[in-house]
């Protein structure tokens, strides 16, 4: 009992922190997927609308991450997968590139919520496993096909 308590306080951490660097990591996310627009067009007025569209996924990213149910959690991580996989098909985004602006998101994710971390009540290292748990989740999910 106590331990799943643990776990869902290192979440609802891990959800605080990304709930404050979300917009940032998205902003980053965008910049890169503009560099790289050479291969589908992202530009201007276009980026700015992926950007609304991915930003849209935040809320239910840290739904997914604090949900404790697992069955719950296996089906929001299903959902926000569908939501990413649409917003990349709406916006012409190759897998390829999808693969590689999301290992950036994470990438940058993780090294905010390693700096922020000591405010929350947790180690580094715990909200470092939380956070690579739901990656790994999130990956399974998003190209399992």
């Amino acid at each position: 009992m106590f331990e799943g308590n643990l776990e869902a306080r290192r979440r609802r951490a891990l959800a605080a922190i990304f709930g404050d660097i979300g917009t940032e990591m998205v902003d980053r996310v965008v910049a890169e997927a503009v560099r790289a627009s050479t291969f589908f067009g992202l530009t201007g007025e276009t980026a700015e609308r992926y950007g609304r569209s991915i930003r849209a996924t935040l809320v239910p990213a840290l739904e997914a991450v604090t949900e404790n149910d697992p069955a719950a959690r296996d089906r929001k991580v299903n959902a926000l997968t569908a939501s990413v996989r649409a917003v990349s098909d709406e916006y012409h985004v190759p897998r390829i590139i999808e693969r590689g602006l999301v290992s950036i998101a994470f990438g940058i994710a993780g090294s905010l919520i390693r700096k922020r971390a000591s405010g929350s009540g947790f180690t580094e290292e715990e909200l470092d496993r939380e956070f690579l748990a739901f990656r790994g989740e999130f990956e399974r999910s998003l190209y399992r096909d």
